[in-house]
């Protein structure tokens, strides 16, 4: 799968919720087959996490025709809470999307959805490549973000303290961490500039190892893996098991989750919005998740 540049992700995350618009008349020919029903005319607005670009992305290409490279340059997310508010405030059509945070679950309870999963990711924990730390069981990773273990040392690294960086608790991955890993024990209070907004600026942050103190971080596995692959970070192992497509589709790493395609439940059945989730619901559907690169759903 063609890795997406930072700039690029950068840009589109910063992005709102809107339609994608059809293609100006210089872009190239169309390049697949499309989804019955569906045009770049009628698209649906579709919004989701950071991580699902490239499906939504691929997604958008399959269904109108557009070439890959003019689809990526017109589709764009708000992210996993502003997504969620989107499609309850009606500012958008069609979710591919992480777990809603808690806060968000709440306030969208009253409004019915129809919710599919379409793969399956995992919450995984980033260190410096330099980092002699290959592993950590989750009590461990419970105590360090507890603020229980403060030294590599303790855990078999290179004494110095652990800089624990934390996501934003509007993020979808601080609601993975919340929900997989800390359960019912509360994360300490983290330090100032340990907070990144955007999930590329912890990405970058657990790069920066000065020698004296390593960070940790969290993403999940496709953004992490797949979207950036940073020279300079390592995925850690879980209880042993390290984060790969094989130990995620067999459930063999332990902190796993689904995605989800979503619409309102009062969509009528022949709208856009509709045609595209019964779509996703499809073998074809399947297809496209897997060939995107991501595990899908069983």
């Amino acid at each position: 799968m063609k890795k997406w540049s930072l700039t690029v992700l950068l840009i589109l995350a910063l992005t709102g919720c809107s339609a994608v618009s059809a293609p100006v008349d210089s872009s190239p020919e169309p390049q697949t087959e499309g989804i019955a029903g569906l045009s770049a005319e009628n698209y649906p607005h579709v919004d989701g996490s950071t991580a699902t670009l490239p499906l939504i992305a691929g997604l958008y290409s399959r269904a109108t025709g557009t070439d890959r490279k003019t689809a990526e340059s017109l589709v764009s997310v708000s992210k996993t809470s502003s997504a969620w508010r989107s499609l309850y405030q009606h500012g958008c059509d069609l979710l591919i999307v992480y777990e809603a945070p808690e806060e968000i679950a709440q306030e969208i309870s009253r409004m019915d959805f129809e919710i599919q999963p379409l793969g399956l990711d995992a919450l995984v924990f980033l260190v410096n490549r330099g980092n002699p730390v290959d592993t950590l069981s989750q009590t461990q990773l419970q105590d360090i973000y507890a603020g229980e273990i403060t030294d590599w040392s303790e855990v078999g690294g290179e004494p110095g303290p652990i800089q624990a960086f934390q996501r934003n608790p509007q993020s979808g991955s601080q609601a993975l961490f919340l929900k997989l890993l800390m359960k019912d024990r509360d994360p300490m209070e983290p330090l100032k500039g340990l907070v990144p907004e955007e999930m590329q600026a912890l990405v970058e942050g657990v790069a920066e190892y000065d020698g004296e103190g390593a960070s940790l971080g969290y993403s999940v596995y496709y953004y992490a893996q797949e979207m950036v692959n940073h020279p300079d970070v390592k995925l850690l192992a879980v209880d042993g098991v390290a984060p790969n497509e094989e130990t995620i589709a067999q459930k063999q790493y332990p902190l796993i989750n689904n995605f989800y395609a979503v619409i309102r439940a009062d969509e009528e059945p022949d709208s856009p919005a509709r045609i595209l989730f019964n779509w996703l619901k499809s073998e074809e559907g399947r297809g496209l998740v897997k060939e995107e690169g991501y595990v899908p759903a069983n």
